[in-house]
């Protein structure tokens, strides 16, 4: 039995409930490492042959807790540079600082103020207050999920950012139940259950650090890293201000001088585009897009994501990274059958259309989806528009150019 196959009966193993000691014994003995390619390649092959990612997701800690240990990145050559995650403003150097900033956090910060909750409207106002604080890590995720995993996909490795992704949305799940009673909790509840929102990010910290963040040295290219560094603008970073070399001026730094040495060449966009009621010079067109009061993302008859507009107040957060991804991949597990559903019902013509809302910090989420075909009736893919409609639903009466 080669490596993999030993790597994937461990994991089969633990799955139908060895105990985590004698696995880490094993583990020791019959590999002491394991590169992040080789576990990535064994989940996926596990995945492939019918073992469902909620199963990898529902132990994931234990996987860790085996594993982590003896996880082995083999990092890019860095012709005497030092690692990628020792360089300031280094998109890896900042992702393992935003995992520093946040463990201060909870340590100087929230714990403190955890501990301290007596009941009275004092505490739980400054333990409120600083829960969500503690709310902008989920920032940190989106950024991961948006625009890491699509880069970890395209190398091949699928298994780990679905299963993560999933962790992630449960520890979402736990930590918006816990702000949203808080306001009622008793002090032993709120110490009950905000141990347990810390003891999930703490482990994720671990994951992501340990796991994650040594795949993407695997991994990724310099020109990777750049465009992680351009489009977490866009997103934001997070529990970094306070770090030296990790701040979003460190980032901007880091960038600018990679821009320096390898400048980007000059897009030139050919034209005109001529549409059959009309015509647009490309820049026209990429603006007019960008100007709707919604944001769109076409996904082609593929299933890959084509295109999306770039607004300059985005609904949800997209990142270029994901140009080319599987629309599989652009969902956590627990909603893509859903996502799956319909867009086979969109193949099959059986629907046409399909909305959803959502309410979320006082605003109001519309999310249309459209199947797009030809004069022919074939389908050429789906047409995702998002909207924040609050002002929409408040109007009333009326007002017309005339007054």
């Amino acid at each position: 039995m080669n490596k993999k196959e030993q790597l994937k009966s461990l994991i089969k193993k633990l799955h139908n409930g060895l105990d985590r000691e004698e696995a880490r014994r094993i583990f020791r003995r019959d590999f002491g490492q394991i590169s992040t390619q080789e576990l990535a390649k064994a989940e996926g092959e596990l995945v492939e042959e019918g073992m469902p990612i909620e199963e990898i997701q529902r132990l994931c800690d234990i996987h860790a807790s085996v594993f982590e240990d003896g996880i082995q990145f083999l990092p890019r050559p860095q012709q005497g540079h030092r690692p990628q995650n020792e360089i300031p403003g280094h998109p890896a150097f900042i992702f393992q600082k935003e995992n520093e900033g946040l463990e201060a956090f909870i340590d100087n910060v929230y714990s403190p103020a955890l501990n301290a909750f007596d009941g009275t409207e004092p505490a739980r106002e400054t333990l409120v207050a600083h829960t969500e604080t503690l709310a902008k890590v989920f920032t940190h995720y989106v950024r991961k999920e948006t625009l890491l995993f699509p880069l970890l996909e395209r190398e091949g490795i699928l298994a780990p950012p679905k299963v993560m992704w999933g962790v992630d949305d449960e520890n979402r799940a736990l930590f918006k139940s816990f702000l949203r009673d808080l306001a009622t909790l008793s002090p032993s509840e709120a110490a009950s259950r905000g141990d347990r929102v810390l003891e999930a990010l703490r482990s994720m910290i671990q994951k992501e650090n340990n796991i994650l963040l040594p795949m993407m040295m695997d991994h990724f290219h310099a020109k990777d890293w750049v465009l992680i560094a351009e489009e977490s603008r866009h997103i934001g970073l997070v529990f970094t201000g306070a770090l030296e070399g990790a701040s979003p001026s460190d980032a901007a730094a880091w960038l600018e001088r990679q821009s320096a040495k390898n400048p980007s060449p000059s897009l030139v966009l050919s034209g005109p585009i001529t549409l059959p009621s009309g015509v647009f010079e490309p820049q026209e067109l990429t603006c007019l897009l960008n100007t709707l009061p919604c944001d769109l993302t076409f996904v082609g008859a593929d299933d890959r994501v084509h295109y999306f507009s770039e607004g300059a107040h985005r609904v949800f957060p997209r990142t270029r990274s994901i140009i080319g991804r599987e629309v599989a991949n652009c969902h956590p597990p627990k909603s893509l059958p859903l996502v799956e559903r319909l867009i086979q019902e969109f193949k099959d013509g059986t629907k046409d259309s399909e909305s959803f809302w959502l309410q979320k910090a006082g605003a109001f989420i519309l999310i249309r989806y459209y199947a797009v075909r030809d004069e022919e009736n074939t389908y050429l893919g789906v047409l995702e528009v998002t909207e924040e409609i609050s002002g929409l639903r408040s109007l009333t009466g009326q007002k017309t150019l005339l007054s």
